[in-house]
């Protein structure tokens, strides 16, 4: 028994070559805007790009990724961090059964620009790659999208088994109800913070917000991490750490793994 607890810690641990393919796909929806052109830095040629997504600024690419046998679904962010931040809508929706349940407001109207076209793509992907595993990611505003994206299958969309749910510099996406719901489930979920992100400090706690886990906080260089115990409450040994006056950077926002992001991603050579 003790060995086979011992090989399932393993097995759901927070893994960095995912996580790498993670990224990549996230600075790619910055530089992709149709599916006859997947050849940007980040363009991995063992992905097949299906589809590009995109209605009312909102986008996301869908399609098959050889190295981890997933469906992939990846989510861009805001292309403007510094505007989308001071536009932020503290205002919550409560969509679900539960109605206690609530979500940031701007959020939730940007995921549903989206919803209908990529769960129907979802669909179509199951059936020509014959696998229901998922992998989801998104940076920024992308991941508090992919967030929505993730809770909809764990809730609704039981048929799909989430293999990777990881995103990066998310935003505080719902209220304590909707956390814990979220963290209820049997998923290995990984919110990946950069040193000083500012983005992972809105909307703010007082305001009624909390972050799902698990965070996993990098240093500056981006050359060591922590994987934070956030169960219940935020870690704050981690990124909170430095609330609520350090954590200020966009610089750190738009450097994830030391790859570019959002308003100047690096798309070519």
């Amino acid at each position: 028994m003790f060995i086979f607890i011992l090989l399932l810690s393993v097995v759901n641990a927070y893994d960095p070559y995912i996580a790498n393919i993670a990224i990549n796909l996230c600075q790619s929806t910055y530089c992709i805007t149709n599916t006859s052109t997947w050849n940007c830095i980040t363009c991995d040629p063992n992905i097949k790009l299906e589809y590009v997504v995109e209605n009312n600024g909102a986008r996301a690419l869908q399609g098959y990724d050889s190295n981890t046998e997933t469906i992939f679904t990846a989510f861009r962010g805001s292309s403007n961090i510094q505007n989308w931040i001071d536009n932020i809508q503290i205002s919550r929706v409560c969509p679900y059964n539960e109605g206690e349940v609530c979500v940031e407001k701007g959020f939730y109207k940007a995921y549903n620009y989206l919803k209908p076209e990529i769960f129907n793509n979802l669909q179509t992907l199951s059936n020509k790659y014959n696998t229901n595993k998922l992998l989801i990611t998104g940076h920024s505003l992308g991941a508090a999208e992919s967030t929505l994206m993730t809770y909809d299958i764990l809730n609704d969309y039981t048929n799909y088994k989430i293999s990777y749910f990881y995103n990066f510099g998310s935003p505080r996406v719902g209220n304590p109800e909707f956390v814990s719901s979220f963290n209820s489930y049997n998923l290995d979920s990984f919110r990946i913070v950069h040193y000083y992100d500012i983005v992972p400090h809105v909307p703010e706690e007082i305001l009624g917000y909390k972050h799902i886990s698990t965070e996993i906080w990098y240093n500056e260089e981006n050359s060591e991490y922590q994987s934070c115990n956030d169960n219940i409450e935020e870690d704050d040994l981690c990124s909170n750490s430095c609330a609520p006056t350090k954590c200020t950077s966009t610089s750190d926002h738009v450097n994830y793994l030391n790859v570019s992001m959002g308003n100047d991603p690096l798309c070519y050579v």
